[in-house]
């Protein structure tokens, strides 16, 4: 394979799962923060 077809799935292999651990890791901490800080339930007025 020429160097840079080489090159880009070596980046696709690493960069992928990494971009998904990311999301992973916000979404825990979006969901800690949630817990921890839960917002106020605004009741509507008829």
């Amino acid at each position: 394979m020429p160097a840079a077809t080489t090159k880009a799935l070596t980046m696709m292999a690493i960069a992928l799962p990494t971009m998904f651990a990311v999301i992973a890791v916000f979404m825990v901490a979006t969901t800690a923060l949630h817990k921890a800080f839960p917002a106020e339930v605004e009741e509507e007025e008829d």
